[in-house]
Order: C-alpha cells, then structure tokens, then sequence
C-alpha cells in the first residue's frame, strides 16, 4: 500500500479550523474597519499569510505577531468588500465580495478562542472557480 502525501494545507488539523463565531466577529471587525477589535481576535503570536499572486501590494512572507497582521488583514479590505459564510476545504471559512466577485477566500484556524493562523488566498488565477 503507497501513502499518498499532501500538501501541507491539505493536512492542517481540521480540529483547530476557527469555529463559524469567530470568523463572524472577523468579518464584522474587518468591515467596521476597527483595529482594536480585528487585533482582539488574534494571538499575539498570530501567523497571516496573504496569497495574491503578486496582483496586490502584500508581504511576500507570513506576517507573525497582532499588530502587524491586524494591520495587513486590514489593509485587504476595501469599504466596499462584503463577507459571506463558505466552505473552504472542509473547513468553515469567508469569501469576501466586491461588485458581486469573490475577491479573495480566507481560512483560519484557531486556538483558546483566538485566532493563531489566518489565511488568505486573494490571486485571481486561484479564485476563477469561485466566480463562474
């Protein structure tokens, strides 16, 4: 019997996936535009990775730590950006909308009711499928 190997967000825990609450409050933070509640959510040891392919002005490598993620997920929203619940994976997770287009999917997991890992996949090559 061969083992078949995954990527590694394929073998993220799914146990530590952030519940539907939480990324509600997310949503809602990140919509509000408020700082001090989007950093209130995060670990202070929090780890933001933001995939846009290059098509947007975002950090090459993970953001580690509450101030600066905070600033980064912010920093992705546009006013007019909506969220709506989805599945991503397996896993409870938001799409975010502007002009009726997911713009961009973002995943988390979470720990003792913050989030310890946010991700974030805003390249439009990766996000056709959700638009057709």
């Amino acid at each position: 019997m061969t083992r078949k190997h995954y990527p590694t967000w394929l073998r993220r825990r799914r146990h530590d996936a952030a519940d539907g609450d939480t990324l509600a409050a997310l949503a809602a933070a990140l919509s509000a535009q408020d700082h001090g509640a989007t950093r209130g959510l995060l670990r202070a040891d929090v780890v933001v990775i933001i995939d846009s392919g290059g098509h947007l002005p975002t950090p090459s490598s993970p953001v580690i730590g509450r101030p600066d993620a905070a600033s980064e997920l912010l920093a992705l929203m546009a006013p007019d950006t909506d969220f709506a619940d989805a599945s991503v994976n397996g896993i409870p997770g938001l799409t975010l909308i502007r002009e009726q287009r997911v713009v961009g999917v973002l995943t988390a997991e979470g720990r003792s009711g913050l989030l310890s890992s946010v991700w974030v996949v805003c390249n439009p090559e990766k996000l056709h499928r959700w638009n057709r």
